[in-house]
């Protein structure tokens, strides 16, 4: 019984490890698509977000008849039913993808009044942030938990620089107002992405330790406290 869980355990987190490439590559492509005004390639993204809701659906049933038929207790029940909030998680960063894509088509026509260079760098950090947290769910290790608070708070300090950018373009030249809030929209919508991953993230230190902790309430000592933490789990595994 605990050989076929393992066996199940491992599949689950394959295919969320191939949701979350479907969704990272909706990301990219959208904030590309954006940047060049590439309406295929947004109308592309936006086709997409069907596949990733069927995935977010299967990995579902598969994860109920797990527990169904495993019957886990304890830390293996906390681990399946967590498996929810991540799925649920990288469903939301596709449609924010979409969100994006469906912005590029009503700027198709338009002159940027600036070059994007904020926008792809909070994307970029987007990536990177959502890319940490699948590992951390996969390997289940929170060691990288610094680097994760680090990155969301980078991506919403660009989120408010893109903000103000658009709003001096905007008071500038009312022409801009319309591409200056979609430009807002967009930055809004690379933070909300940035704290989805993070919600994947804390949905792993959840599945490590037992205890729920909101990030944005996070401290130095918590953190330092986390690394020792997750250093003695790997030392004991070592021995193992």
């Amino acid at each position: 019984m605990r050989k076929e869980y393992i066996k199940e355990l491992r599949m689950i987190k394959d295919e969320i490890l191939l949701m979350s490439a479907m969704t990272e590559k909706m990301l990219a492509d959208s904030v590309v698509a954006l940047k060049t005004q590439d309406c295929e390639l947004a109308r592309s993204v936006i086709e997409r977000d069907d596949l990733v809701d069927a995935k977010e659906i299967e990995l579902q049933l598969i994860v109920s008849r797990v527990i169904a038929t495993q019957g886990p207790v304890a830390s293996d029940l906390r681990r399946l039913a967590s498996t929810y909030k991540i799925i649920t998680n990288l469903e939301r960063i596709a449609d924010l993808a979409v969100n994006i894509s469906k912005r590029v088509l009503e700027l198709s026509e338009v002159v940027y009044m600036k070059r994007l260079i904020d926008i792809p760098r909070a994307c970029e950090l987007a990536q990177t942030l959502l890319k940490l947290a699948i590992q951390a769910f996969i390997h289940e290790d929170i060691s990288q938990i610094r680097e994760v608070v680090d990155l969301e708070d980078e991506i919403d300090a660009l989120n408010m620089q893109i903000h103000h950018d658009c709003l001096a373009y905007m008071m500038d030249n009312p022409k801009n107002i319309h591409q200056g809030s979609v430009f807002i929209f967009v930055g809004s919508y690379l933070e909300r992405i940035g704290d989805h991953a993070t919600n994947v993230f804390e949905t792993v230190f959840y599945i490590v330790t037992g205890d729920y902790i909101d990030f944005n309430d996070l401290d130095e000592e918590t953190i330092s406290r986390t690394l020792e933490f997750q250093k003695k789990i790997a030392s004991l595994e070592k021995d193992v």
